[in-house]
């Protein structure tokens, strides 16, 4: 379906360049491009955000999307993106606050498309909005609003939204399941092995706790969160060395191993941090 998507989308901008009677026809205006997408994508295909279930699960799994059409910003956003770079089109993602969004660009115009809404444009008055629905009314736009979002960061951002769903749930073995297959695109990102170190200490399965914390310290560079997981790494390496790993059946290591960890970790503080927060946020779709 998705390249019969982008081979439309390509089919839709050549009519409307005709239609137009643009000379060069293999560098459409961005208006043309924005009309294209908006006519096949959410037009012929009926792909729309889910307003209805938001929080539904299905609408953070693109193959779920795919059958539904119906799903989150960043899902919806990853159809737009495909169509788009098929059809050589400039298209970046933006992680605006609250609110995933994309920004086409073509012979030095700039558009901003919302892919939850039917890919409507989006001018500084409705950004404003946006951005005060989400952060209050003292809210200003400022450049970092704007930050683009490579493909790593994307695939990531619908990974989280996974997970967040799947720990509202109580669905911690699902949530530990999703952040693994997010290591496999970020294998270096501190904050999703202490995620996974929490959520294995919680459902008491010890060695895989020492694992992903073991990993975490050797990639952390804040040195007093180093240094506490450090000393949650000795108790668990002291428990499994007794024996104990399984503690389903001792009420009192239940309760420590449910104290070992904060199950959100601080954001770290290193700027040139390569990867965004994995800190889940159902403000972040």
């Amino acid at each position: 379906m998705l390249d019969r998507i982008s081979d439309d989308v390509r089919d839709r901008i050549t009519a409307l360049s005709e239609k137009a009677g643009a000379d060069d026809q293999s560098h459409p205006s961005v208006d043309i491009i924005v009309q294209a997408l908006q006519d096949i994508i959410p037009g012929t295909y009926q792909f729309q955000g889910d307003a209805e279930n938001y929080d539904d699960i299905a609408n953070a799994d693109l193959m779920a999307v795919i059958d539904r059409k119906r799903g989150l910003p960043v899902a919806l956003a990853l159809l737009y993106i495909h169509a788009a770079k098929r059809c050589q089109i400039e298209i970046t993602g933006i992680d605006f606050p609250g609110h995933f969004l994309l920004r086409l660009q073509s012979g030095g115009a700039r558009k901003m498309i919302d892919p939850f809404h039917g890919g409507i444009t989006l001018g500084s008055a409705e950004l404003r909005e946006l951005l005060k629905a989400f952060q209050g009314l003292d809210a200003e736009l400022q450049p970092g609003h704007y930050r683009e979002a490579s493909d790593i960061a994307i695939l990531l951002r619908l990974q989280n939204n996974i997970k967040v769903r799947a720990l509202r749930q109580g669905e911690l073995a699902l949530a530990a399941r999703v952040i693994d297959s997010s290591l496999l695109i970020a294998p270096d990102h501190d904050g999703l092995w202490h995620q996974l170190g929490a959520l294995y200490a919680r459902l008491h399965e010890d060695e895989k706790a020492l694992h992903a914390f073991t990993q975490f310290v050797g990639l952390c560079k804040d040195p007093m969160h180093r240094a506490r997981i450090s000393a949650v790494i000795e108790e668990l390496r002291d428990r499994l060395g007794h024996g104990t790993s399984n503690q389903k059946n001792d009420s009192r290591n239940t309760t420590n191993s449910d104290a070992l960890v904060q199950l959100y970790p601080v954001r770290p503080q290193n700027a040139d941090h390569k990867y965004p927060s994995d800190t889940p946020d159902p403000s972040q779709p």
